[in-house]
Formats: structure tokens, sequence, C-alpha cells
């Protein structure tokens, strides 16, 4: 994943206009169920931040392909969860994640709609509780209303961590930024694999 991180920060310094097409690919693949839990895209989310706060990537694209892309995953994976219905819960296929899918599916009934809201900042598991509402048959209109809202909200403030150390990063002498950017970035992809291989054990 360090690899992962080092190559990504190549690419986005020598072609910062791709940055927002980038990141918008990654979370659009990390909101999807299934697919989701295995993107790390928060914490690169957190090293775009970086480089947003620097000046190297400009924000706008940024913001505008992150929120797409977050709402089309979680669009995509309420109308399969919608498709498949209840009867998918005793399928092989989720079975194999049925610790997510019981907690994604305990939240969606305690707090309801404001689950897709708060969901994205539920860690790995989050990619289900779109999913899960859509087994649900959740109204389409209110889930769509929570998920556009919950995107809004999620990335600015992912990027926002990143963007406030960024200003630090500017008292730096000449030719430490780009280090400092990349340890950064291999540090939080390192705490995320971390974190994750907790969850699955």
């Amino acid at each position: 994943m360090g690899g992962l991180a080092e190559r990504l920060g190549d690419i986005l310094q020598s072609h910062p206009e791709q940055a927002g097409l980038v990141i918008g690919l990654l979370v659009f693949a990390e909101s999807l169920a299934f697919v989701g839990f295995f993107v790390p895209s928060t914490a690169l989310l957190l090293a775009i931040g970086v480089l947003v706060g620097t000046g190297v990537v400009d924000p706008g694209p940024v913001l505008i392909f992150a929120v797409v892309g977050a709402v089309a995953g979680d669009a995509i994976s309420y109308e399969l969860g919608r498709w498949m219905g209840p009867a998918a819960l005793r399928t092989p296929a989720i079975r194999k994640h049925r610790r997510a899918i019981a907690r994604a599916r305990l939240f969606v009934h305690r707090a309801g709609v404001l689950a897709m809201i708060l969901g994205r900042f539920t860690g790995p598991a989050r990619s289900f509780v779109p999913l899960v509402g859509g087994m649900l048959r959740m109204g389409r209109a209110r889930f769509q209303f929570a998920n556009l809202v919950g995107a809004v909200l999620w990335i600015p403030i992912m990027l926002a961590p990143g963007v406030l150390a960024a200003r630090g990063l500017t008292l730096l002498p000449a030719g430490m930024v780009e280090p400092v950017i990349i340890s950064l970035a291999i540090i939080g992809l390192a705490v995320m694999a971390w974190r994750w291989g907790r969850r699955r054990t």
C-alpha cells in the first residue's frame, strides 16, 4: 500500500489536473458494496488534502469529482440492494460479509435514513450501509437526499486535516515538502491497513 501512495503522489504532482478524476474514481470504488471494503480512499483523501493545502492540486475539481463519486457509488449499492431484496441475506456471497452486514443492518434499524449520512464515517463497513438500505426498501427519494447530504459533508471533512497540516508544511525548507507529503500518505495507508487487519481477525 505504501507503494500505491508513493506512485499516486508522484502521478498527482506530475499531473495535478488529473487529481479530481483520480480521487473521484477511488471514492466511487470505496462507496461500492463488496468492493469498498478493500479500497483505502479515506487515507488517500487525507493525502490529497495535503496537496490541496500546498497549492499543488486545485480544490474545485477534487471536491466535485469526489462528491459525484461518493453519491454514484452509494446509489449503485442501494439499487443493488433493492434488486437483491431481503432474501439475499441468505446467499453465500452475503454470508462471507455477514459481520459487516449485520453491523450495517443494526445501524440502519437504529438511525433510519440518518444512517446514510452518518454511515460514511463508520469505517470499512460503511459501503454496506446503502446496500442494506436498499434491501430494507428504504424510500428512494429519502435515500438519495441523505446520500447527497452525506457526500457533501464527508468529502470536505476528510480533506480538512490534510489541508490544515499543509499549512505547517509551507514552513519546511525547499525540497522537503514532497518527501513529507509522501511519508504522510504512507503512514496513513499503513494505519488504515492495520485497522482493517484488526477488523478482519
